[in-house]
């Protein structure tokens, strides 16, 4: 059974694209809240987040594209 993610078990869970942009809002805001500070460790953390977020991009669409598939298969959400 899965804690956090929506499944047969547990049909009031996020899905899984959900849970990503979560994440991808708090790295947008920590970014948002570093983005004025020119240490070079700071924009050192600031670079590795931009590309982390553009990561998360890619994973979110491969993430609602599999939900597709599961709607398709079981008309509704699973994952």
């Amino acid at each position: 059974m899965t804690k956090l993610l929506v499944s047969k078990d547990n049909p009031n869970g996020h899905t899984l694209e959900a849970v990503f942009r979560m994440i991808r809002g708090d790295i947008l805001k920590r970014c948002n809240d570093m983005q004025d500070d020119h240490n070079p460790e700071i924009q050192e953390v600031m670079a590795n987040n931009m590309y982390i977020l553009g990561l998360m991009e890619q994973i979110i669409a491969h993430a609602e594209a599999s939900s597709v598939v599961m709607r398709r298969i079981y008309g509704k959400n699973q994952g």
